[in-house]
């Protein structure tokens, strides 16, 4: 087993611990179809990049490949980042269910949204910056002024998490050069050995499993309750 399989395994595992500890059975209705459905949009992505010619792989440090040239740790990937994600969303939320902060998400929002425009703006020759910037601003624009759904300050510190395990993961692959970034596809400027362009998918990536998640709960007749004294949040069926 790889490196890249081993870490991806462990975080996997964790993942799991984490949704078991804080989230209910009940809860898998809507994990399942969120973890697949945003590990297609990924997959999809990371095949139009490639065919593109964006990225590539250095298929000798990889366990295979796909017909499409795809490696399996990075289609497993494709739904463990997803189901990770959603399991520390549901962690964090469990011991830390506040939102104080939760009026000041759209600022936020608002400025990344000005940051996705710009940075399009600057570099829409570059396939990589368009789609990773153009996924973020469009998911952004949805979550954030056509769903009712509000949860954007807990999903920015739950990115934070979902963050560090990422590079957990890929950081020697991209020190090595194994996974590969062909620059006049990109805008040149890596953090970590990582693409500039990365961080913002996974941004993307993540906020559309746990906006996923969210519908389908709330589709399923879940919801989460929050007592005045601080307790745990816990899941009660919509009546």
């Amino acid at each position: 087993m790889n490196s890249y399989l081993l870490l991806l395994t462990v975080l996997l595992v964790v993942s799991f611990f984490l949704y078991l500890k804080s989230s209910p059975l009940s809860l898998w209705k809507a994990t399942l179809p969120a973890v697949f459905g945003t590990g297609v949009i990924f997959m999809v992505l990371m095949l139009i990049l490639k065919g593109k010619g964006v990225l590539t792989y250095d298929l000798q440090h990889f366990s295979g490949a796909d017909n499409l040239g795809i490696p399996y740790e990075v289609i497993f990937g494709a739904f463990v980042f997803p189901f990770a994600g959603i399991s520390i969303y549901n962690f964090l939320n469990a011991k830390f269910p506040a939102q104080t902060y939760e009026k000041y998400s759209l600022a936020v929002s608002n400025i990344l949204m000005g940051l996705c425009i710009a940075m399009i703006f600057f570099a829409y020759t570059k396939w990589y910056p368009v789609w990773a910037f153009g996924l973020m601003m469009l998911t952004l624009f949805v979550v954030e002024y056509k769903s009712k759904i509000r949860f954007m300050y807990r999903f920015y510190r739950t990115y934070l998490v979902v963050l560090v395990a990422y590079l957990a993961v890929v950081l020697q692959y991209h020190y090595r050069g194994y996974i590969g970034f062909h620059e006049q596809h990109t805008i040149k400027f890596r953090l970590f050995y990582v693409p500039f362009e990365s961080f913002f998918l996974l941004f993307s990536i993540t906020l559309i499993s746990i906006l996923l998640f969210e519908v389908f709960k709330k589709r399923y007749g879940k919801t989460e309750v929050v007592t005045t004294s601080g307790e745990k949040p816990f899941i009660a069926e919509n009546k």
